[in-house]
């Protein structure tokens, strides 16, 4: 972990206090600047866990990632820093029908004597910031606004205000994980031809007043409540696209 290069890749100038603000902080950096895609399911490429090749990938080879990615290096950056860090795991509720399986990375953060959900790598309406752990908390971040509230007992649930109603986006319990444990979901997302990120490129990205999204060769600008959406016509316009939008600069 070379955290000054941790910190050019998402332009992060603030402080490393183990410290609630600085939290947010790096949270807001990372989701800003390191876009969520699954492109190299489409490149043939492997999608590693491995620690090393983790940082190789988002942070020297500036690319993104889906929520294994991700949540899985920002977590290994913030322990390094000194935060607590629990790793769970989630059943997404956007977009899908139940059964809900355990599909997706989140992270609970112990400091400044509460606890905080924190996530980067939610392809759709995903926080911002982190968000305390506690049911009935509402927040604004930005151009959105989340809820998080208790559906069973062990059970929360996070939601995203969307066009004045709330959307189920996932719900997780506190039971702790281990890396291995991320490993089968993982491979059934690069692999199978029933996960949705076989199925469509998708590159994600918010803005502090909306978000930009591609899906295949459809491109979608959300900005101060207005969405303008194109096609983009062409492998040359497609890469400019990349580029333009997200910062990602493929081989």
């Amino acid at each position: 972990m070379d955290i000054h290069s941790y910190y050019d890749r998402i332009a992060y100038r603030g402080t490393q206090a183990v410290s609630p603000d600085a939290l947010r902080a790096l949270h807001l950096a990372h989701v800003l600047t390191v876009p969520f895609e699954n492109l190299d399911n489409f490149l043939g490429r492997a999608i590693s866990l491995e620690p090393a090749d983790l940082f190789a990938k988002i942070v020297t080879a500036k690319r993104g990632g889906y929520c294994f990615e991700l949540n899985g290096l920002f977590s290994l950056l913030l322990e390094e820093l000194g935060f607590s860090v629990t790793r769970l795991i989630a059943r997404v509720r956007y977009g899908a029908k139940p059964p809900y399986p355990k599909s997706h990375q989140v992270s609970m953060v112990n400091v400044g004597g509460e606890s905080w959900l924190v996530d980067v790598g939610f392809g759709g309406n995903g926080l911002l910031e982190p968000i305390r752990l506690s049911s009935g908390v509402q927040v604004a971040q930005y151009s959105e606004e989340f809820r998080l509230t208790v559906i069973e007992s062990d059970e929360y649930l996070l939601q995203c205000l969307v066009h004045e109603e709330w959307e189920s986006l996932y719900s997780f319990t506190l039971e702790p994980c281990q890396p291995v444990d991320y490993l089968y979901p993982n491979y059934f997302h690069s692999h199978s031809p029933d996960s949705r990120f076989m199925q469509r490129r998708i590159c994600t990205i918010p803005t502090k007043d909306g978000r930009k999204t591609l899906v295949d060769r459809r491109l979608s600008i959300r900005q101060d409540g207005q969405n303008e959406k194109s096609v983009v016509e062409g492998d040359a316009a497609y890469t400019r696209a990349l580029h333009e939008h997200f910062g990602l600069v493929l081989p």
